[in-house]
């Protein structure tokens, strides 16, 4: 569960590359991108295969369709982007600021986000699957009608985010900080700890139509 497989690239066959804008249906491969300003960019259907990008700005571009496989990036800036209907595959981010960002009916498998910012992000009716978020703030997140699958949050923060009407098949939440909005009812098939329950347990019972009264 959250176990991901590594981005199946090798430095020693990387050729750096300068990339000062981008174009649609754009294919790169093979190739090490760094310090690079793509900020707005306005392409769709951009392809990366087995790329290594290190602080590439690509705030508020918008990039919907795009294809991510076997990737890592490190101090990417994506927030407030639209990669709506996006495909993530064997794709490692670390310490990327990403929020904002529309991943709506995006496709995310085997992806590792590790100490990122992913503040208010659109998974809306994505799928995730086994992916892991580690030590990341996913404040106002919202996975509503979200399909997600084998993953694991771990001391990530999900306060005010949204599993309303997702579909969950062993999530392990434990160890993060839940103050969810939304129903709770989208948690069917999460694993939580005794003291999450704790946090949730009056909002699920109001939602069950059950009343807490002490005598």
């Amino acid at each position: 569960m959250g176990t991901t497989d590594p981005p199946d690239i090798r430095a020693e066959h990387l050729r750096r590359v300068e990339v000062d804008r981008l174009e649609a249906r754009i294919v790169l491969e093979d190739v090490l991108i760094e310090s690079a300003s793509l900020s707005g960019a306005d392409a769709g259907s951009v392809r990366l295969e087995r790329a290594d990008l290190k602080d590439v700005d690509l705030s508020n571009a918008r990039l919907r369709a795009i294809r991510l496989t076997d990737v890592t990036a490190e101090r990417i800036d994506a927030a407030n982007g639209d990669w709506g209907g996006g495909e993530l595959r064997r794709v490692h981010l670390q310490d990327a600021r990403l929020t904002g960002l529309d991943l709506s009916e995006a496709r995310i498998e085997q992806v590792s986000f590790k100490g990122c910012k992913l503040d208010y992000v659109n998974f809306r009716h994505s799928k995730i699957g086994h992916v892991l978020f580690e030590d990341c703030v996913l404040r106002g997140a919202d996975f509503q009608g979200a399909e997600i699958d084998a993953t694991r949050f771990a001391r990530c923060q999900l306060v005010e985010a949204d599993f309303t009407k997702a579909e969950i098949s062993s999530v392990d939440l434990r160890g993060s900080e839940l103050a969810l909005a939304g129903s709770l009812l989208g948690l069917s098939g999460a694993i939580i700890d005794s003291l999450q329950l704790m946090d949730v347990a009056r909002t699920l019972a109001h939602e069950l139509g059950i009343t807490v009264e002490d005598a």
